[in-house]
């Protein structure tokens, strides 16, 4: 075989490889960025659990405290609560009180507040994307004298992107 032949075989061999590692690659890619939004599913729920679980322990800290003063019975009064004076009603904390409480929710950039003055409750709204994911949210059920106060996890689709999102990432 001639010198000038076998550079021509390897020059060919060469494309093949570069073709046969793209194409691995985009077989990589293809199964790989499918786990990658359910990893960020995953994260945007988490987040919305710790927010529960340092809401759930801001409550149960203060009504401690407020039983420990007599104050668990009334309506509204103040109590400090880790250095910070707080609201509280019935003995747990009152919607207002809650950003003194979790530093979580001291960060306003991923999470939106809603609201409901008639209802005795708000809503932490998870902003995905800097956009608020209205099916993926924590609600905060302010005490009563009937009813203790309480959160509750509302956790939809709107958790990750969408598959328009997806696709324009």
């Amino acid at each position: 075989m001639t010198l000038g032949r076998k550079k021509a075989l390897q020059q060919g061999r060469g494309w093949l490889e570069v073709i046969l590692i793209v194409s691995i690659l985009s077989v990589l890619v293809v199964i790989a960025v499918p786990k990658f939004y359910d990893y960020e599913a995953d994260a945007n729920v988490s987040a919305l659990k710790g927010l529960k679980s340092g809401i759930d322990s801001a409550l149960a800290r203060t009504y401690a405290l407020a039983e420990a003063k007599q104050i668990s019975d009334q309506p509204s009064q103040s109590l400090i609560v880790d250095g910070k004076e707080v609201s509280v009603k019935y003995g747990y904390p009152q919607m207002s009180a809650l950003p003194k409480l979790v530093s979580a929710l001291q960060d306003a950039t991923h999470w939106q507040i809603r609201r409901y003055p008639e209802q005795n409750r708000v809503d932490f709204i998870w902003l995905f994307h800097e956009q608020p994911a209205p099916a993926c949210y924590l609600m905060y059920q302010e005490a009563t004298a009937s009813q203790q106060a309480s959160t509750t996890l509302v956790i939809g689709e709107s958790c990750q992107s969408s598959a328009e999102e997806k696709q324009r990432e």
